[in-house]
Parts: structure tokens; C-alpha cells; sequence
């Protein structure tokens, strides 16, 4: 293993496809969002700390699933009829539903980053 950390591209797209931020080899989930303690491959503790993921988690969520959401419910007041409201709550829904361990393992990603990011020259 090289000392420095990969780049936060590299991190993200790690995380996405749910392997171990640091060898992109190691799963990161037992199931479906149980997330293991380590890595089975290079032994990276995933989580130093319960709740380290919270902010992430917060930032991802609001900004985009949350908000679009609270967005369309306000405006099916001037449009309650509309089929496409309907279809596009599911679209949401199930949009979150299916992303959720995708972005639990780009959280862990960006939190892993975070704690070992280069330092500002």
C-alpha cells in the first residue's frame, strides 16, 4: 500500500460501486446496508467512530431526494390531477430506496477522505 491516499474521484467512485475507499477491493456492506467493521483485504477500519457518517449521509440526502420531494408536493397544489406527479414521487422513492447503499458507500468514501485527506500546501 502507497502512503498517500487515492484522490477524491477515485474515493467516490470506490464508494459507489460499495468496495473499501482505500484497495477499491474489499467490500464494504455484509448485506444490504451492514456495513462490516474492515476491510477483509488491507484491514482499513471503515468507521473510527458510531455516527461518523451522519453529516454525509444529511448532505447527500437532502440536497438530492429530500428537497426535490418537498419541491413537487408543493407544487401538485395547482396541479392535483396530474398522473406525472404521481410517477415521478414513485421515480423518487424508489430512486432512494435502490441508491442507499451506493450512497452509504460514497459517505464512507468521503469520510474516509476527510480523515486522510493531503494536507493544504
Amino acid at each position: 500500500m502507497s502512503d498517500q491516499p487515492p484522490q477524491l474521484r477515485t474515493v467516490l467512485a470506490r464508494g459507489f460501486r460499495r468496495k473499501c475507499p482505500r484497495c477499491g477491493e474489499g467490500d464494504l456492506f455484509k448485506r444490504w446496508i451492514t456495513l462490516h467493521d474492515r476491510c477483509p483485504v488491507c484491514d482499513l477500519q471503515y468507521l473510527q467512530n458510531q455516527g461518523d457518517l451522519w453529516g454525509y449521509l444529511l448532505l447527500i440526502d437532502r440536497a438530492v431526494f429530500i428537497f426535490p420531494l418537498i419541491v413537487v408536493i408543493y407544487f401538485r397544489i395547482y396541479n392535483p390531477y396530474s398522473v406525472w406527479f404521481y410517477i415521478f414521487v414513485a421515480a423518487l422513492i424508489g430512486g432512494l430506496l435502490y441508491s442507499l447503499p451506493h450512497r452509504n458507500g460514497m459517505s464512507v468514501g468521503l469520510e474516509y477522505y476527510w480523515r486522510n485527506r493531503p494536507p493544504r500546501t
